[in-house]
């Protein structure tokens, strides 16, 4: 027993001491060093008066008062955040003190509020007794309202108190400072000069040293606030979602009462508003989190009821699945309601008159209902009647099915449906009982049907859209060449529509197509060609366009001289047509088949047949050197009239009794010397045989040498076209 007593005394004391423990008095100095403390009072600074002044004062200061000094607006200008605790709370170091406010330089604003939030949380003032002497020579140039700050200060602290001295202020800024004084319970002095607040800043140091009264006990809780909600006075808790906002901290919190349990929560002390939302209520209170104690709040939110929403096609028919939405003109506000064929669309509601809007398929329905608290309003809906149709297509009769875009229209709804048949699968659609027209579209076929959708039916309904082939197209610039990227366009004249199709180097180009004739054009570098082939049902036409260039070239009097050229085809089309300098050789890309060319010079004009196609030369060459038919002419006149040599009257040698008249041809020019010897003209007369058989021999080039009445000569060798136009352009020369 003895040592029971005994613990029990131990245990009592030690529960005890809180109650009779104090705290030693602190205190900290909020020092004004904004720029305005370079202002003069009789010739003098005010942060020399300032400094002088907090010297005087430590150097008496209780040594059993912690101390510590915050200074603001001495480092930065413009700055709201400069604020430092230049002497941190401790036992006081009078010496540091001193040179510490000696070397403090005004430089920027006045932050009060700020600086206020920062002395007091270094002084613990949510936990222990909390003492601030602010020295400002102007008000607040950062926050509105520090008077708020101090009020919110002394609502959140244990036993905070702030006394001001206003140095050398205006009326107004008096009112200000003092508004902090007396909210936090501590006093306000106003000095005008260094004296007064030598004596002010004396009396506030004296007012710290009183002794500090015992340590409240505050009970130690892990919640301080308890929140629950109803519907009405008294009745059940519901679930509710709420909010907790304290202005002063700028701060808000979750609170979410139950159906079963209060909610709770730890907040600071201090003035609260609650905002709760339930259903569609929102309400709100305000509340006050005091330091030791358990607020308890209850919101009453608003009642409400339930519907229940079930529909079906017809009166007493199974149910099926809607769409509905529940509309309270009075809240101004709309639920969605979505029954089901297993269950009705539940909704919990506040109570009121409501207008319920349903839809079902192409059916809308609505009507009116009304929730009654506590209670369960039942709605039932008949929408209408449905069936469903089930939609296949093959490109012939008894073929595989192919996928099809379709379209379901039913002119007394005014309304239509997208249906979709698949290769693997029909397409189906649930649509009110009607008749439909049906319009389906597969590649360029368009084909329709009617069919008619009775209640609960499926109706199968098979389309057949005509039938298709496929092309595969690819190209190179020679026969056996590699594969080439080029462009082209397949055109279907019976359809009167055409297919980009764009063959690469590694694979062809494959298109699906509708059956027919069709003729493929194709471009490559420049080049265009074009083909006929035919799409056969279910088959793969393959087509390959080979851009090898026919060459056209022309011989001319004068290289330089412009010619104009139209190539035709067999059927009379103009192809091609360019104009180029004689000189030039003009390459383009041409299809097989039979053609004529017609080169245009300012003497005239040359025309010509060739042929495109294996085993036909590539080049033509025309002959427009004889145009106006001169050498023809020529050949049709008399003899050129000699004119004898001027005789001497003495008589002529046998030499030259012997001379003669040379003659040759060269070209189809007949070229006459007078005056030569006989053996003379036979050597001439070998020159032009020479030269002739070298004209010759040079116009059996590879080329189709052609003359303006159209007769050609096919030439066998592989030499490009230009460099034989060169050989004829020097030759004529």
């Amino acid at each position: 027993m003895k040592v029971l007593l005994r613990s029990l005394l131990i245990i009592g004391t030690v529960l005890l001491m809180p109650l009779m423990a104090t705290d030693a008095p602190k205190a900290v100095i909020v020092f004004d060093a904004s720029g305005s403390m370079w202002g003069q009072i009789n010739g003098k600074t005010k942060i020399e008066i300032a400094r002088d002044a907090l010297k005087n004062v430590v150097k008496d200061w209780n040594p059993d008062v912690e101390l510590g000094v915050t200074a603001y607006g001495h480092r930065t200008k413009g700055d709201c955040n400069d604020i430092e605790a230049v002497i941190p709370v401790g036992k006081v170091d009078k010496k540091r003190v001193v040179e510490t406010v000696m070397h403090l330089q005004p430089k920027g604003k006045t932050p009060i509020s700020r600086s206020l939030k920062k002395a007091a949380d270094e002084l613990k003032y949510t936990e222990e007794k909390a003492t601030i002497i602010l020295i400002s020579d102007g008000k607040e140039t950062c926050d509105p309202d520090p008077c708020g700050t101090a009020k919110a200060l002394k609502a959140q602290g244990i036993d905070f108190v702030t006394h001001v001295i206003g140095f050398n202020v205006d009326k107004k800024t008096d009112e200000q400072l003092a508004c902090i004084a007396h909210a936090t319970g501590g006093e306000y002095f106003s000095a005008k000069d260094a004296k007064a607040l030598n004596k002010a800043i004396k009396t506030v140091a004296k007012k710290v040293e009183v002794k500090a009264q015992p340590k409240p006990v505050v009970p130690k809780l892990d919640h301080n606030i308890e929140v629950s909600a109803s519907e009405k006075e008294g009745g059940k808790w519901v679930t509710a979602s709420c909010r907790a906002y304290n202005e002063a901290l700028d701060d808000s919190w979750g609170i979410y009462p139950k159906k079963k349990e209060l909610a709770k929560k730890q907040l600071p002390a201090g003035l609260y508003t609650l905002k709760c939302e339930y259903n569609a209520f929102k309400k709100e209170t305000t509340f006050e989190v005091k330091a030791g104690e358990v607020t308890k709040v209850h919101m009453v939110m608003g009642q409400t009821g339930t519907v229940e929403v079930s529909v079906s096609e017809k009166d007493g028919g199974k149910w099926v699945a809607a769409s509905c939405r529940a509309y309270n003109e009075a809240l101004d506000d709309s639920w969605g309601v979505y029954p089901k064929k297993k269950k009705p669309g539940s909704k919990q509601l506040p109570v009121g008159e409501y207008k319920l809007k349903c839809e079902y398929n192409a059916f809308k329905a609505e009507t009116a209902f009304e929730v009654k608290p506590g209670e369960t309003t039942k709605v039932h809906l008949v929408m209408g009647q449905t069936g469903t149709v089930e939609v296949s297509a093959s490109e012939k009769e008894g073929g595989k099915w192919i996928a099809a875009s379709c379209r379901a229209y039913n002119e007394v709804l005014d309304d239509s449906w997208g249906i979709y048949p698949k290769k693997k699968e029909p397409a189906s659609k649930q649509l009110p009982v009607g008749v439909y027209k049906l319009k389906c579209e597969y590649l360029t076929f368009k084909k329709e049907t009617e069919f008619e959708v009775k209640p609960g039916e499926v109706t199968k309904v098979h389309v057949v859209m005509g039938q298709t082939g496929h092309v595969e197209v690819s190209a190179s610039e020679k026969e056996g060449g590699k594969w080439i990227a080029a462009s082209c366009r397949a055109y279907n004249e019976a359809l009167d529509n055409s297919w980009g199709i764009y063959p690469k180097k590694k694979e062809p180009a494959s298109k699906h197509l509708p059956v027919g004739v069709y003729r493929l054009k194709c471009e490559y570098n420049g080049f265009n060609k074009e083909t006929t082939f035919e799409v056969k049902p279910g088959e793969t036409t393959k087509v390959h366009v080979i851009f090898s260039p026919f060459l056209i070239g022309a011989k001319c009097a004068n290289g330089g001289e412009k010619v104009s050229y139209e190539i035709y085809g067999s059927d009379g089309r103009l192809v091609y047509d360019t104009t180029e300098p004689c000189s030039k050789t003009v390459k383009v890309v041409l299809s097989d088949g039979k053609y004529s060319v017609e080169a245009t010079i300012d003497g005239g004009k040359g025309e010509a047949q060739f042929v495109v196609g294996f085993g036909h030369p590539r080049k033509v060459i025309l002959d427009l050197t004889n145009l106006n038919h001169e050498e023809e002419i020529e050949a049709d006149t008399p003899e050129a009239v000699i004119v004898p040599v001027q005789q001497k009257k003495k008589e002529m040698s046998s030499e030259q009794k012997s001379e003669e008249t040379g003659a040759i041809s060269i070209g189809g020019k007949k070229l006459e010397i007078k005056g030569l010897s006989k053996e003379e003209a036979n050597k001439l007369k070998e020159l032009g045989t020479m030269l002739n058989a070298l004209g010759g021999m040079m116009q059996g080039t590879n080329a189709q040498v052609v003359s303006p009445q159209g007769k050609t000569t096919d030439d066998t060798s592989d030499k490009e076209l230009d460099e034989m136009s060169q050989e004829l352009d020097m030759f004529t020369k």
